[in-house]
């Protein structure tokens, strides 16, 4: 399926109605062997807000050429209905499209890695599907280059023994970012031709294995599911639902009255 996409903050959003028509594209590239390493992003309001910061001009350039971006917050797909691009017909969350492609690995028998937050998910994700192996970083600051470099040779090494076909990442911004970017240039310089997909998920594992709860059917129907994660995990996650989605108030006022009308793009 060829989707028509929105360029929106730089990014070219698909255009779908639900996670099951993203799926089908996935593994339709997968069986193709296209032999380089495709990457995978969900932005949000609080992640597009840090993509553009110039700290992280590297990241954000880098993501711009991903071939599944998929607009994981709702100010984004409401968004679309104010700029000349193709309005975005639904949001496609991370933690929808995980179970979805994570059933297709096992069904389809792919091997897998993963990079997980915290180390009692690695015995939950081998019981559930043992064809997959997982990695779970040390606590490390984002700008330390050298662990990131250590940590991605560990990974890439893992894919290469593994035989994996999907990397799927589970980090805060930036730092699954950094450490894919990484990991793809090391596959690169390795010579490893199978082709993997790269998932940056952030909280979706979690959500998965119900060791966070995601918000009722109602909060993510009315786009409100930010509401019910902020009230749930209030100290963690009052910068996020203040200072920056101003921010992103921001920026967004900046994208209608600035930017150029963009083309429909498929």
């Amino acid at each position: 399926m060829s989707f028509q996409r929105s360029e929106i903050f730089g990014f070219d959003f698909i255009c779908a109605g639900g996670p099951e028509e993203v799926t089908e594209d996935i593994f339709a590239l997968t069986r193709r062997d296209v032999g380089k390493p495709v990457f995978l992003i969900t932005p949000n309001a609080y992640t597009i807000v840090h993509y553009l910061d110039s700290a992280n001009e590297e990241v954000y350039r880098h993501y711009q050429r991903a071939d599944f971006i998929l607009p994981d917050g709702i100010p984004i797909v409401w968004l679309s209905k104010f700029l000349k691009v193709p309005t975005l017909p639904a949001r496609l969350t991370g933690s929808d499209l995980f179970p979805i492609v994570w059933d297709g690995t096992k069904r389809e028998g792919y091997n897998v890695s993963l990079v997980l937050p915290k180390d009692n998910m690695v015995d939950l994700f081998q019981r559930d599907y043992p064809n997959c192996i997982s990695h779970v970083p040390v606590f490390f600051d984002p700008d330390d280059d050298l662990y990131i470099n250590q940590f991605s040779e560990e990974v890439a090494e893992g894919i290469i023994e593994n035989n994996s076909r999907f990397l799927f990442l589970g980090l805060n911004f930036p730092k699954q970012e950094k450490i894919g970017i990484r990991v793809a240039e090391k596959l690169t310089q390795k010579g490893y031709k199978k082709g993997v997909l790269i998932l940056l998920l952030g909280a979706s594992f979690e959500f998965y294995f119900n060791l966070k709860k995601r918000a009722p059917k109602f909060y993510r129907k009315t786009g409100l599911e930010w509401l019910h994660r902020f009230i749930t995990e209030p100290r963690r996650l009052w910068k996020r639902y203040t200072i920056d989605i101003v921010r992103f108030l921001w920026l967004a006022i900046k994208e209608i009255l600035f930017a150029s009308p963009k083309k429909a793009r498929q």
